[in-house]
């Protein structure tokens, strides 16, 4: 038998870090033609790992994005509640302040009473 072209492929399943029910199927094919006399066994091997390795990297790599893309959500939910909750203190001493004119005194800054 003289084979002249092997075919690989290569997958993993896994799950989504901070999704339930949610998987990630990275996966790759890889053809080769092999030159004559080339050994179809050792080819195969040799590509397979090639195909092994490179799904295992980009596994490796959807994870970080996928934590990246987690922690900047995060933070930018934890701001604009953050933003909020000062937005509202800030309404507030407003409305103390307009209603007890005298605290303004008790609560100027420093810089703003001795101008």
């Amino acid at each position: 038998m003289n084979i002249k072209t092997i075919q690989v492929t290569a997958g993993r399943t896994f799950n989504h870090p901070h999704e339930q029910y949610s998987n990630l199927r990275p996966s790759v094919t890889m053809v080769a033609d092999l030159a004559d006399g080339e050994d179809a066994k050792e080819a195969t091997k040799q590509l397979q790992q090639v195909a092994e390795g490179m799904v295992e990297d980009h596994k490796q790599n959807l994870l970080k994005s996928l934590e990246e893309l987690y922690q900047m959500t995060e933070r930018t939910a934890e701001l604009q509640g953050l933003q909020r909750q000062l937005k509202g203190a800030q309404t507030r001493i407003d409305e103390i302040r307009r209603q007890n004119p005298e605290l303004n005194l008790l609560t100027d800054e420093p810089s703003q009473k001795a101008e």
